[in-house]
């Protein structure tokens, strides 16, 4: 969720090369039901959606969002120090969660990519596509006041008698 509303607010300038699989909440609620009725104890079940690059993700969320999305990809190993920094800002002054965090970074080293065929051939399970996922997920931040709806380009008005 934090990179979907980071990016939805313009909070991320750059991205590294990772990947990461996209999948709707109701589409994963949903497989659980599914392994409840039709699941077979003690198998495992991958409840998966789209499998995407950050960058493909980062442009989703930069159009439904009416945003223009990052272009510069910069190396995770550039980006260490600027993690380590993060988290001590996070811890000594300012609170709350650190933008950056050297787990994160590490994390980012491998496409977390993952397929739900079995899932899809055993359980009947479906996922929609990921650019339905980032709609909804947006949606719902606005509903709920996490996202504030960009102001289109203001008009001037003018006034009669002036």
């Amino acid at each position: 969720g934090r990179i979907v509303l980071d990016g939805a607010k313009g909070r991320i300038p750059a991205y590294v090369d990772t990947g990461l699989n996209v999948v709707h909440v109701d589409d994963v609620a949903a497989g659980h039901l599914l392994a409840h009725e039709r699941g077979v104890v003690g198998e495992r079940y991958v409840l998966g959606g789209e499998n995407l690059s950050l960058g493909e993700i980062l442009e989703l969320i930069a159009s439904h969002a009416g945003r223009r999305p990052p272009r510069l990809r910069l190396p995770a190993r550039l980006l260490v120090p600027m993690a380590y920094l993060s988290e001590m800002a996070a811890r000594v002054g300012r609170g709350g969660e650190p933008l950056l965090t050297v787990d994160g970074l590490r994390m980012a080293r491998k496409r977390m990519h993952y397929s739900s065929a079995k899932a899809e051939r055993e359980l009947g399970y479906r996922s929609r596509p990921a650019a339905d996922a980032v709609r909804d997920a947006l949606d719902w931040y606005r509903r709920h006041g996490y996202l504030v709806p960009r102001r289109e380009t203001s008009v001037l008005r003018s006034t009669s008698g002036q």
